[in-house]
This record gives C-alpha cells, structure tokens and sequence, in this order.
C-alpha cells in the first residue's frame, strides 16, 4: 500500500516551509525573528510549536507499527524429551525425543496485518497534517488579533489625545465666557473613561501577543508583526469550496484510512478464526536404539470458539468508523456553510463604512471646520471636536468590521483545509 506524505503536502499547499525543517526536531525556545509577517510566523510555528512536536512522535509508533506487522509474529518452538531407561531389553539408557513446531499462517493474515499497518501509517500522517493546518490558522487568528488589538490602542491614543484637547479648549472657552462649565465636566469625565480604557486595551494587546507567542512556540517576545487586517479574498461559490475542502481537508483522508484500517482488521479476524496449524521435524532415539525421524503436526479444532465475538466487534469497528467519516463530511460541509455565512455578512458590515459612513464623517468634519473657520453662529470648537470623535468612534467599529472578516476568513481556511485562505495567498 502506497502510503502518503501529508506534512509534505501541508508544506506545499502553505508555501511556508521545507519538508526536512518540519521533520527537523526544534530546539526548546528558538529565538521568534524581528520582524514577521503572517507567511514567516506560519513558517515559525510549523518549526517550533511543540504541539507539533508531540504530535509528529505518533509517527515513529505508527512506523514501529509497521515493522512489526512485516515481522512474523510466530517464532519456531523447540521441545525436548530426555529419559532414563531400564529394564531387560533395554540397550539404550537414555531414551531422547526432539521436534521443533512452528505456527504456519495458511489464510493470508499477513497480508492484512500489514495493510492495517500501511493504513494506520497513514491515518497517523494525515492526523498529523490536520494538526498543523490547525496550527497555521491558530497563528494567523493570533497575528490577526495582535494587528487588531494594536489598532485598536491607536484609535484610543487618538482619542485620548482628542478629549485632552477638548477639555483644553473647553477651560480657555469657560474662561472667555463663551461655554458653559458643566459642558467641561462631561469632557473630563470622557477623557477619564478612556483614559481607564487604555490600560484595559494594553492588556489585551498582551494577552493578544501571550497567544500569538504560544502558537508560534516561543518565549521570545521581541518581535514585530507587519500587514494589516485586510487580504485579499478568493472569489468561489459554495459549491466549489466545498469540493476543495472534500480533497484538501487532512481529516477526510484520515478517516478514509480509519475505514481501511478496520477493514483490515475485521479481515485479518475472519482469517483468523480458526487458529493456525504447527508444523515441525520430529527425531526420537529409543530404549533400543531405533531411530524415528518424521513430522509433528498440531492443529486446533474450533468447536467451542469460532472467534464470532471478536469478528462482531471488528464489526462494529468498521461500521463505527464509516459512521465517523460521514459525520466528518456532514460537519465539513457544515463548517464551509458557516464559514461563508459569517464571510458575507462581514464583509457587508465592513464595505459599509469605506462606501457610506466614513465618507459622510469626514465630509461632516470638513463642514463643521468650514462653518467655524467662517464663525458661523452656534459653532464652536466644542461641536468640531465632537463631529472628530464620532469620525473616531467610527474608524473604531470600522476596525471590528475588518477584524470580523479576518476571524472569518481563518474560518473559511479551517473549513476548507487550505491555510493560504487566511494568509492571503489562495488563488
């Protein structure tokens, strides 16, 4: 049975990494790069997640497996009979019988011990594959979260620094008589409250940066992430995703190997049934010096015990997992489903503010500075920065929009089995 690579196609699929560095061992913290992007962090992890490394170690067992299932399980026996002899006729005091037996396998049951072997192998490689896709897209969830929770300070700074000047401009205006006190008492208590969200959004950065650094399998932390949230996405109907995620998911073709793993087995049981025969040379040296040489044959007979049991429960075994790999392809298709679901509609939520509301911002921030350049009446500094805020508060939510389709586009990748959906190098 041919067996297959997936850590290799895994690699080719991503177009992040050499076969010989996902079978390198890592060392236990490798220093993390300067600077990465989402193709170098991918890379990084796939070398030194130790998730990964773990999981790569069910390899060697599943080889060992294999060994063992091309390794004749029967080694020859040997029996030997010595006997002191007296009596009348006796010429030969010492009376000697030797054979050796060996179990012979006459139904073919190393031909499905080894084809359960070959498909535990690579149920084993397949499990491994699926492992590291979903690290890939547990790196790019990550990245996309620290490139998110970084903006987000950002707009909090710009906000922060806006309200500073509100309460600026609003003390030089009660000052002058020209706004009323109370108004300054609402700025301060606006500055106050995001100001206290700034330390929340640092932690959040931190834990966001905590996470990326487990997935990447570093203690390192000095590093920066370059890109920005927004990626290009493939154009594919529902129906060609999920034909692309038939063939690329790793758990599909895992579960195909479980279904031909315990068809192996139940045929390796049937075959097995009735025992094997032992067969062997016998040589006896008698009381009178007569020499016997001739063959031993031992055979069970199946009379109580036809193995019906264990052939029952290889069965089940087979019927199990053909069972698992339906629910596999029903929840395959499922999770493509809702992974477009939530594509569509955030895209729409994020394609409304660049289309409708952060133009009419911004063309509303330009009319209030134009009115109070001109000393239009009831306008005043206040009411510009005002409009300012709400421009931020809109490029706020407009950054949960585009980390929306991020996290949806990692689901699509998930989904599909194709990690270059979340890095943005899917055709």
């Amino acid at each position: 049975m041919r067996r297959i690579r997936p850590a290799r196609w895994l690699v080719a699929l991503c177009g992040v990494a050499a076969g010989a560095a996902l079978a390198a061992e890592p060392p236990d913290s490798a220093p993390s790069p300067p600077v990465m992007s989402r193709e170098a962090a991918v890379r990084f992890a796939l070398a030194n997640n130790p998730q990964l490394t773990v999981a790569r170690t069910q390899r060697g067992l599943a080889r060992a497996g294999v060994v063992l299932a091309r390794t004749y399980p029967y080694n020859p026996i040997y029996q030997g009979v010595i006997l002191g002899a007296n009596g009348e006729d006796v010429t030969n005091h010492v009376f000697n019988e030797h054979y050796f037996t060996v179990q012979i396998e006459l139904r073919g049951q190393w031909r499905e011990r080894r084809a359960a072997a070959c498909a535990a192998l690579t149920r084993t490689e397949w499990e491994i594959a699926a492992q590291e896709v979903a690290t890939a897209v547990g790196v790019v969830r990550a990245y996309d979260t620290v490139l998110y929770r970084q903006q987000k300070l950002q707009i909090l700074e710009q906000t922060i620094r806006l309200n500073e000047q509100v309460v600026d401009q609003g003390r030089r205006l009660v000052d002058a008589g020209r706004l009323r006190p109370a108004e300054v008492i609402v700025a301060r208590t606006e500055l106050d409250a995001a100001r206290a969200q700034r330390g929340q959004g640092r932690t959040a950065l931190a834990m966001a940066r905590a996470e990326l650094r487990r997935q990447l399998g570093t203690l390192d932390d000095n590093f920066e992430i370059t890109g920005d949230l927004d990626q290009p996405l493939p154009a594919a109907d529902m129906d060609t995703l999920i034909r692309a995620a038939t063939e690329l998911r790793p758990e599909i073709h895992a579960r195909n190997a479980a279904v031909a793993e315990a068809e192996a087995q139940l045929r390796l049981q049937v075959a097995d049934r009735f025992g094997n025969p032992a067969l062997g040379p016998r040589y006896e040296h008698n009381e009178s010096r007569d020499n016997f040489v001739g063959v031993v044959i031992t055979a069970p007979i199946p009379v109580f015990n036809t193995r019906r049991g264990e052939i029952l429960q290889r069965q089940a075994g087979v019927d199990r997992a053909r069972a698992e790999l339906q629910q596999t392809e029903v929840q395959i298709t499922q999770a493509v489903q809702a992974a477009l679901a939530r594509l569509t509609e955030a895209r729409k939520w994020a394609d409304e503010y660049p289309a409708e509301v952060l133009p009419n911002l911004e063309k509303a921030r330009e009319d209030m500075e134009r009115l109070f350049a001109q000393n239009e009446q009831g306008v005043d500094v206040i009411r510009v920065i005002g409009v300012q805020r709400n421009l931020l508060r809109a490029r706020d939510t407009y950054l949960d929009a585009r980390w929306e389709v991020s996290q949806a586009r990692a689901d699509l990748a998930a989904a599909v089995g194709d990690p270059a959906f979340a890095i943005g190098t899917a055709p």
